[in-house]
């Protein structure tokens, strides 16, 4: 046999196709959701639940934290209040001293009367 492959005439003859035994069909399967729609509403709701806990605790402690820096603002104020309070006491202490009184007026020429005057104080019929 000599020219084989390109000679038609000799050429094998082809052998048929076996058909499988087997047939394929196609087969549609329609899965479940993972989780009920109640079910999923129902943690849905769980979380908002709890979301709005947290919301609500964190916004009071945030409101405690913000009123315990209004005290110690009000407690350092008071405080610089207090100091300046007894700064200007020692103060009024000093100028009410009398020896300093008499001696201002003396500088200002408040001369003293040898003998005291008297002063007469009359009540007005409509002040009482």
């Amino acid at each position: 046999m000599a020219y084989v492959r390109g000679n038609l005439a000799v050429r094998p003859e082809r052998q048929q196709q076996r058909t499988p035994k087997y047939r394929q069909t196609k087969k549609t399967v329609t899965r479940k959701a993972a989780l009920p729609t109640r079910e999923k509403l129902l943690y849905l709701l769980t979380v908002l639940l709890c979301a709005t806990i947290a919301f609500f605790i964190i916004s009071r402690y945030a409101h405690i934290y913000n009123t315990n820096l209004q005290v110690q603002e009000m407690k350092r104020t008071t405080v610089a209040l207090q100091n300046e309070a007894s700064v200007l006491r020692v103060e009024i202490e000093k100028l009410s001293d009398w020896k300093r009184i008499e001696q201002f007026a003396k500088e200002n020429g408040l001369i003293t009367p040898e003998q005291p005057l008297e002063i007469e104080v009359y009540k007005q019929a409509g002040n009482e």
